[in-house]
Parts: C-alpha cells; structure tokens; sequence
C-alpha cells in the first residue's frame, strides 16, 4: 500500500523548532544516543527554561517519561528528537499523560515518516499486545502476546504509536475459534 496514515513531521533539526515564549517549561525529550548527540550540538536553540530528558533505548521508556513528567505543571511544552518507533511511543505516553497535541512537537531525524526502513510496531487488534517487528505494510508478523499471524495494516494509531495488525481470516472464524 503506498500510503498509510503515519503522520509526516514538519521538523528536521531542532533549530526549526519554534519555542513557545509563554511556556512554563519545555521538556525536550531525547530518543536515543542520535538524538542526544543532535541537541548537544544545537544547545544555543534552546530556550532558558528547558530540561533535556535522555531516553536510552535499553531503558523501560514509560518509566522515564513518567519520571521526566511528575512535576510537570500547567504550561510546559514538549519536544520529542530521535528516530522511528521511539519517538512515536514517548509521544503517546505525553499525550496519554494529558498534553495535547499543540503542546508536543516532535523532531525525526530519520526517513521522512521518521522510520527506519521495515521498523514496526504492530498493534494486535486481537490481544491489544504492540509487538517489534521488521516487517513492511500487508506482510504477516506473529503477535507477541497471542502468537497469532498478523497482517501488518497501512493504518497507524498516534494514540497506540503502532501499524494495525489483523488476523486476516477473523471474519471466517467461527464464534468459539475467535473465543478461543
């Protein structure tokens, strides 16, 4: 499928970033060792009351986040720096934590949707398990949490920060098969 629903982001580096002058504080979130090295290198850009959060990709990133966010108050702002499938997952824990999405900005350094070429997460509407995966749109992945082959769909859930997967004959299944 040559289109899918992942969102395409306007930024590049973070020296395209506009910082909010009235925000109370920003939290500029790094998703791995690229994006560190990136905001090191652009610290100039940053505003007075900004808080660089590194999230190593050995870590467990919800952890981190929700660390980085327990003092956030009314009026901070959010930039999300990296690659792929992390940044997509720090974003969904923001907005999940109650930010909307004029308050998240996110700066990809990769490819233009900010993937890696075949990096998938894949959201198992079956199991509700988001599974890794190397995969590219309309092939099979194997579900992590109910070991079933899933189609990897063009459709990208923000709030998920995964690719839809599907068991493509659930509609052949008969009632006690899709219970079991």
């Amino acid at each position: 499928m040559a289109s899918t629903s992942v969102p395409r982001w306007p930024h590049r580096t973070l020296a395209d970033v506009e910082f909010d002058a009235h925000a109370t504080r920003h939290l500029i979130f790094a998703a791995g060792p690229d994006a560190m090295t990136h905001i090191m290198a652009r610290t100039s850009v940053l505003p007075e009351v900004a808080t660089v959060v590194e999230v190593p990709e050995s870590s467990n990133v919800q952890d981190v986040v929700a660390g980085a966010l327990a003092g956030a108050t009314v009026g901070p702002r959010f930039v999300v720096v990296g690659t792929g499938a992390s940044v997509m997952r720090i974003r969904a824990l923001i907005i999940e934590a109650g930010a909307i999405d004029a308050e998240v900005t996110v700066v990809h350094l990769g490819s233009e949707d900010g993937f890696a070429a075949m990096e998938r997460d894949v959201f198992c509407s079956h199991c509700h398990t988001v599974t890794p995966a190397t995969s590219r749109i309309d092939e099979m992945v194997v579900c992590a949490g109910c070991d079933i082959e899933l189609v990897v769909y063009h459709h990208f859930s923000r709030r998920h920060a995964a690719y839809l997967g599907y068991r493509p004959d659930s509609e052949e299944l008969t009632e006690r098969e899709r219970i079991e």
